[in-house]
């Protein structure tokens, strides 16, 4: 996956609730990796958004230095919800000792417009650990949500 500075379009496109969008998000470049601790409280912050359906999350995996989630806005648009997330996830990383920013501004996104696309991003997110070098099985990799929603 090639990260770049993304064109963002008008706001009303991250508000479209029929709209699926593929966001990857990296560390700030003086954090680098991030402390196992980190990672956890990190992790914490994803798994506690999928309930509040804020946004609708179908895949979330994240890595040591970068996160990618596929999601779809629901009560808020995505760009207010991805402020917001980044924020908290930061206060959070803050609890378990890091002082400093956390996450690049901005994201690199797509905006995913058929079920094959969708199909592939999933695939393209759960198999990005073990492409990676760090598990041999998608199922080993303990920062990795899959739930398929098209539609």
């Amino acid at each position: 996956m090639h990260f770049s500075k993304s064109i963002r379009r008008e706001h009303g496109h991250y508000e479209d609730r029929s709209a699926w969008f593929h966001l990857s998000i990296r560390s700030h470049p003086e954090v680098g990796r991030f402390d196992p601790a980190v990672t956890e409280a990190v992790w914490a912050v994803v798994v506690a958004e999928v309930p509040l359906g804020r946004v609708e999350v179908a895949a979330a995996c994240l890595m040591p230095d970068h996160i990618h989630l596929l999601v779809s806005p629901r009560s808020m648009d995505l760009i207010r919800w991805l402020n917001s997330w980044k924020s908290i996830a930061t206060r959070q990383a803050w609890a378990y000792g890091h002082h400093a920013a956390l996450w690049q501004p901005g994201m690199w996104d797509r905006t995913i417009r058929t079920m094959d696309e969708f199909e592939q991003v999933v695939e393209y997110i759960r198999s990005n650990p073990v492409a990676a070098g760090l598990c041999e099985a998608s199922s080993e990799w303990p920062f990795l949500f899959v739930e398929r929603k098209w539609g």
